[in-house]
Protein backbone atom coordinates (compact mmCIF):
# COMPACT_ATOMS: atom_id res chain seq x y z
CA UNK A 1 0.00 0.00 0.00
CA UNK A 2 1.27 3.89 -1.03
CA UNK A 3 2.50 5.48 2.09
CA UNK A 4 0.28 8.91 1.85
CA UNK A 5 2.10 11.94 1.54
CA UNK A 6 1.24 15.80 0.24
CA UNK A 7 3.11 18.77 -1.03
CA UNK A 8 2.36 22.04 -2.10
CA UNK A 9 1.30 22.52 -5.60
CA UNK A 10 3.81 25.57 -6.46
CA UNK A 11 6.90 23.93 -5.61
CA UNK A 12 7.96 25.25 -8.60
CA UNK A 13 6.21 28.27 -9.27
CA UNK A 14 2.83 29.86 -10.21
CA UNK A 15 1.27 29.13 -13.54
CA UNK A 16 -0.54 31.20 -15.57
CA UNK A 17 -0.99 28.65 -18.30
CA UNK A 18 -3.99 25.95 -17.10
CA UNK A 19 -2.55 22.95 -19.02
CA UNK A 20 0.55 23.29 -17.24
CA UNK A 21 -1.33 23.13 -13.99
CA UNK A 22 -3.05 19.90 -14.97
CA UNK A 23 0.50 18.25 -16.04
CA UNK A 24 2.02 19.07 -13.16
CA UNK A 25 -1.05 17.36 -11.29
CA UNK A 26 -0.09 14.43 -12.95
CA UNK A 27 3.50 14.94 -12.17
CA UNK A 28 2.65 15.14 -8.34
CA UNK A 29 0.67 11.63 -8.83
CA UNK A 30 3.44 9.81 -10.54
CA UNK A 31 5.78 10.85 -7.69
CA UNK A 32 3.78 9.15 -5.56
CA UNK A 33 2.27 11.45 -3.73
CA UNK A 34 -1.45 11.03 -3.01
CA UNK A 35 -2.65 14.70 -1.59
CA UNK A 36 -2.08 18.18 -2.34
CA UNK A 37 -1.76 21.37 -0.51
CA UNK A 38 -3.03 24.04 -3.04
CA UNK A 39 -1.27 26.98 -2.93
CA UNK A 40 -1.45 28.54 -6.15
CA UNK A 41 -2.53 32.42 -5.80
CA UNK A 42 -1.77 32.27 -1.43
CA UNK A 43 -1.59 35.63 -2.11
CA UNK A 44 -3.50 38.48 -4.40
CA UNK A 45 -6.73 39.29 -4.63
CA UNK A 46 -7.51 36.30 -7.10
CA UNK A 47 -10.64 34.88 -7.03
CA UNK A 48 -11.83 31.87 -8.30
CA UNK A 49 -15.41 30.98 -10.13
CA UNK A 50 -17.43 27.86 -9.27
CA UNK A 51 -15.90 26.33 -13.33
CA UNK A 52 -12.41 26.71 -11.68
CA UNK A 53 -13.35 24.78 -8.79
CA UNK A 54 -14.70 22.41 -10.64
CA UNK A 55 -12.66 22.02 -13.32
CA UNK A 56 -9.44 21.61 -10.49
CA UNK A 57 -11.44 19.02 -8.84
CA UNK A 58 -12.10 17.40 -12.38
CA UNK A 59 -8.59 16.74 -12.66
CA UNK A 60 -7.17 15.96 -9.20
CA UNK A 61 -9.98 12.95 -9.55
CA UNK A 62 -8.10 12.39 -12.90
CA UNK A 63 -5.10 11.97 -11.18
CA UNK A 64 -6.08 10.66 -8.07
CA UNK A 65 -5.03 13.11 -5.94
CA UNK A 66 -6.86 14.14 -2.50
CA UNK A 67 -6.67 17.39 -1.02
CA UNK A 68 -5.22 17.82 2.61
CA UNK A 69 -5.23 21.53 3.31
CA UNK A 70 -5.34 24.75 0.80
CA UNK A 71 -3.61 28.32 1.55
CA UNK A 72 -5.96 31.03 1.59
CA UNK A 73 -5.06 34.52 0.97
CA UNK A 74 -4.56 37.40 2.78
CA UNK A 75 -5.04 40.08 -0.14
CA UNK A 76 -1.97 41.79 -1.64
CA UNK A 77 1.74 41.89 -0.94
CA UNK A 78 2.05 43.91 1.88
CA UNK A 79 4.43 45.62 3.89
CA UNK A 80 4.13 44.05 7.32
CA UNK A 81 5.58 45.93 10.27
CA UNK A 82 3.10 48.79 10.48
CA UNK A 83 -0.96 48.89 11.19
CA UNK A 84 -2.93 51.41 9.77
CA UNK A 85 -0.78 54.02 7.51
CA UNK A 86 -1.32 52.38 4.17
CA UNK A 87 -3.95 50.37 3.09
CA UNK A 88 -3.57 46.71 0.89
CA UNK A 89 -6.53 45.40 -1.09
CA UNK A 90 -8.83 42.65 0.11
CA UNK A 91 -6.88 42.56 4.19
CA UNK A 92 -9.14 41.15 6.77
CA UNK A 93 -7.32 42.73 9.29
CA UNK A 94 -7.79 46.13 8.26
CA UNK A 95 -8.84 49.35 10.31
CA UNK A 96 -10.91 50.54 6.63
CA UNK A 97 -14.18 48.51 7.02
CA UNK A 98 -14.75 48.59 3.08
CA UNK A 99 -11.23 46.91 2.65
CA UNK A 100 -11.99 44.71 5.72
CA UNK A 101 -15.06 43.26 4.08
CA UNK A 102 -13.38 42.39 1.13
CA UNK A 103 -10.81 40.38 2.86
CA UNK A 104 -13.35 38.16 4.29
CA UNK A 105 -15.10 37.77 1.58
CA UNK A 106 -12.17 36.48 -0.48
CA UNK A 107 -11.45 34.02 2.20
CA UNK A 108 -14.85 32.51 1.59
CA UNK A 109 -13.54 32.11 -1.48
CA UNK A 110 -11.14 29.80 -0.55
CA UNK A 111 -13.43 27.66 1.96
CA UNK A 112 -15.64 27.45 -0.78
CA UNK A 113 -12.72 26.26 -3.19
CA UNK A 114 -11.28 23.75 -0.67
CA UNK A 115 -14.93 21.99 0.03
CA UNK A 116 -15.27 21.75 -3.37
CA UNK A 117 -11.75 20.02 -3.60
CA UNK A 118 -12.41 17.89 -1.11
CA UNK A 119 -10.40 19.90 1.85
CA UNK A 120 -11.25 20.67 5.47
CA UNK A 121 -8.79 23.21 6.26
CA UNK A 122 -7.41 26.67 4.95
CA UNK A 123 -4.43 27.98 5.84
CA UNK A 124 -4.04 31.80 6.41
CA UNK A 125 -1.28 34.41 7.28
CA UNK A 126 -2.33 36.86 10.13
CA UNK A 127 0.85 38.95 9.80
CA UNK A 128 1.01 40.93 13.08
CA UNK A 129 2.45 44.84 12.64
CA UNK A 130 5.03 44.46 15.44
CA UNK A 131 6.59 47.60 14.94
CA UNK A 132 3.24 49.54 15.37
CA UNK A 133 2.92 47.45 18.50
CA UNK A 134 5.73 48.76 19.96
CA UNK A 135 5.57 52.38 19.34
CA UNK A 136 1.69 52.29 19.33
CA UNK A 137 0.17 50.31 22.07
CA UNK A 138 -3.47 51.30 21.08
CA UNK A 139 -2.82 50.03 17.65
CA UNK A 140 -2.33 46.49 18.88
CA UNK A 141 -6.50 46.97 20.07
CA UNK A 142 -7.74 48.55 17.20
CA UNK A 143 -5.73 45.62 15.13
CA UNK A 144 -7.42 42.50 17.02
CA UNK A 145 -10.80 44.25 17.27
CA UNK A 146 -10.84 44.00 13.56
CA UNK A 147 -8.95 40.90 12.72
CA UNK A 148 -11.69 39.20 15.21
CA UNK A 149 -14.50 41.28 13.66
CA UNK A 150 -13.60 39.34 10.61
CA UNK A 151 -13.28 35.78 11.94
CA UNK A 152 -16.69 36.37 14.05
CA UNK A 153 -18.14 36.82 10.60
CA UNK A 154 -16.38 33.84 9.11
CA UNK A 155 -17.34 31.20 11.42
CA UNK A 156 -20.89 30.77 10.69
CA UNK A 157 -19.93 30.23 6.83
CA UNK A 158 -16.69 27.64 7.73
CA UNK A 159 -19.39 25.92 10.17
CA UNK A 160 -21.37 25.48 7.09
CA UNK A 161 -18.99 24.34 4.62
CA UNK A 162 -17.37 22.14 7.68
CA UNK A 163 -14.15 23.57 7.21
CA UNK A 164 -11.25 25.32 9.78
CA UNK A 165 -8.83 28.11 9.59
CA UNK A 166 -5.35 27.27 10.76
CA UNK A 167 -3.18 30.36 11.38
CA UNK A 168 0.46 30.05 10.15
CA UNK A 169 3.19 30.89 12.70
CA UNK A 170 5.29 33.55 10.26
CA UNK A 171 8.73 34.74 10.72
CA UNK A 172 8.23 38.63 11.39
CA UNK A 173 7.25 39.16 14.43
CA UNK A 174 9.04 38.18 17.58
CA UNK A 175 8.46 34.93 19.01
CA UNK A 176 6.76 36.29 22.36
CA UNK A 177 4.17 38.01 20.21
CA UNK A 178 3.78 35.09 18.42
CA UNK A 179 2.47 33.03 21.42
CA UNK A 180 0.53 35.42 21.96
CA UNK A 181 -1.18 35.86 18.75
CA UNK A 182 -2.22 31.92 18.67
CA UNK A 183 -2.79 32.28 22.74
CA UNK A 184 -5.88 34.95 22.15
CA UNK A 185 -7.18 33.31 18.73
CA UNK A 186 -7.81 29.61 20.73
CA UNK A 187 -8.92 31.28 23.94
CA UNK A 188 -12.23 33.12 21.78
CA UNK A 189 -12.81 30.26 19.39
CA UNK A 190 -13.35 26.76 19.59
CA UNK A 191 -11.13 24.03 17.96
CA UNK A 192 -13.47 23.10 15.25
CA UNK A 193 -13.06 26.03 13.92
CA UNK A 194 -9.62 27.09 14.42
CA UNK A 195 -6.11 25.84 14.60
CA UNK A 196 -2.80 26.18 13.95
CA UNK A 197 -0.20 25.50 11.12
CA UNK A 198 3.17 24.83 12.10
CA UNK A 199 5.37 25.95 9.38
CA UNK A 200 8.79 24.38 10.45
CA UNK A 201 10.98 26.55 7.95
CA UNK A 202 9.64 30.20 9.34
CA UNK A 203 9.53 28.71 12.96
CA UNK A 204 13.49 27.69 12.99
CA UNK A 205 14.23 31.15 11.67
CA UNK A 206 12.39 33.01 14.82
CA UNK A 207 14.02 30.80 17.62
CA UNK A 208 15.53 27.45 15.77
CA UNK A 209 14.42 23.87 17.04
CA UNK A 210 13.47 25.09 20.59
CA UNK A 211 10.88 27.45 19.14
CA UNK A 212 9.71 24.63 16.44
CA UNK A 213 9.45 22.08 19.09
CA UNK A 214 7.50 24.80 21.45
CA UNK A 215 5.04 25.04 19.11
CA UNK A 216 4.45 21.41 18.43
CA UNK A 217 3.75 20.87 22.70
CA UNK A 218 1.96 24.44 23.71
CA UNK A 219 -0.53 23.76 20.93
CA UNK A 220 -0.60 19.90 20.24
CA UNK A 221 -4.50 19.74 20.53
CA UNK A 222 -4.44 22.78 17.75
CA UNK A 223 -2.45 21.50 15.69
CA UNK A 224 -4.00 21.07 12.63
CA UNK A 225 -1.87 21.68 9.38
CA UNK A 226 1.49 21.29 8.43
CA UNK A 227 4.27 23.21 6.26
CA UNK A 228 7.02 20.76 6.50
CA UNK A 229 10.15 22.44 5.38
CA UNK A 230 13.95 22.93 6.33
CA UNK A 231 16.41 25.72 6.60
CA UNK A 232 19.91 26.68 7.89
CA UNK A 233 18.41 29.92 9.65
CA UNK A 234 19.62 33.01 8.78
CA UNK A 235 22.87 33.77 6.61
CA UNK A 236 24.49 33.60 3.94
CA UNK A 237 25.19 30.56 2.86
CA UNK A 238 22.95 28.28 0.75
CA UNK A 239 19.71 27.49 2.57
CA UNK A 240 19.86 30.10 4.57
CA UNK A 241 16.49 32.39 5.11
CA UNK A 242 13.16 31.16 4.02
CA UNK A 243 14.37 28.58 1.63
CA UNK A 244 11.75 26.16 1.84
CA UNK A 245 14.37 23.27 1.34
CA UNK A 246 13.08 19.49 1.52
CA UNK A 247 13.56 18.21 5.30
CA UNK A 248 16.45 16.91 6.45
CA UNK A 249 18.43 18.96 4.19
CA UNK A 250 19.57 21.74 6.64
CA UNK A 251 18.55 22.37 10.52
CA UNK A 252 15.72 21.34 11.49
CA UNK A 253 16.09 17.96 13.70
CA UNK A 254 13.38 15.81 12.34
CA UNK A 255 14.20 13.16 14.50
CA UNK A 256 12.86 15.35 17.93
CA UNK A 257 10.02 17.55 15.96
CA UNK A 258 7.91 13.91 13.87
CA UNK A 259 6.88 12.08 17.49
CA UNK A 260 5.71 15.33 19.10
CA UNK A 261 3.92 16.23 15.80
CA UNK A 262 2.19 12.49 15.54
CA UNK A 263 1.25 13.05 19.56
CA UNK A 264 -0.46 15.78 18.71
CA UNK A 265 -4.19 16.37 17.26
CA UNK A 266 -2.80 16.23 13.38
CA UNK A 267 -3.81 13.67 11.43
CA UNK A 268 -2.03 12.53 8.68
CA UNK A 269 -0.80 12.78 5.89
CA UNK A 270 2.17 14.92 6.36
CA UNK A 271 2.07 17.58 4.13
CA UNK A 272 5.53 19.52 2.59
CA UNK A 273 5.59 23.04 1.26
CA UNK A 274 8.79 22.91 -0.50
CA UNK A 275 10.73 25.03 -3.31
CA UNK A 276 12.45 23.58 -6.11
CA UNK A 277 15.90 24.56 -6.90
CA UNK A 278 16.13 26.61 -9.69
CA UNK A 279 17.85 24.37 -12.80
CA UNK A 280 16.66 20.55 -11.30
CA UNK A 281 14.27 18.40 -12.98
CA UNK A 282 10.83 18.57 -12.36
CA UNK A 283 10.01 14.73 -12.08
CA UNK A 284 13.60 13.88 -10.10
CA UNK A 285 12.52 16.36 -7.87
CA UNK A 286 9.52 15.06 -6.67
CA UNK A 287 10.90 11.86 -6.54
CA UNK A 288 13.67 13.35 -4.38
CA UNK A 289 10.56 14.80 -2.20
CA UNK A 290 7.99 12.08 -2.02
CA UNK A 291 11.05 9.95 -0.60
CA UNK A 292 11.60 12.45 2.19
CA UNK A 293 8.26 12.40 2.94
CA UNK A 294 8.47 8.44 3.50
CA UNK A 295 11.68 9.47 5.67
CA UNK A 296 9.68 11.79 7.57
CA UNK A 297 7.10 9.24 7.94
CA UNK A 298 8.99 6.60 9.62
CA UNK A 299 10.92 9.10 12.15
CA UNK A 300 6.72 9.66 13.08
CA UNK A 301 6.37 6.25 13.45
CA UNK A 302 9.43 5.65 16.27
Amino acid sequence: MKLEVGINTDFEKEHDCIEEIRKELHQIADAGFTHIHWCFEWDGDYLYSRSEMEQIRSWMDECGLKEKSLHASKGSRRAVEEYGKVHYRKDYTSDMEPNRIAGVELIKNRVELVNVLGGKEIVLHMYLPYKSFENDPASKELFYAQTFRSLDELQPFCKEKNVRICIENLFEAPREMQLEQFDKLFERYPADYMGLCIDTGHANLVGGNDFVQELAVRYADRLYSLHLNDNMGWGDEPGCGDAHRLPGECRVDWEALMPLIKASAYEEPFVMEVMKPMGEDIDGYLKRAYEAGVWMAGLAEK
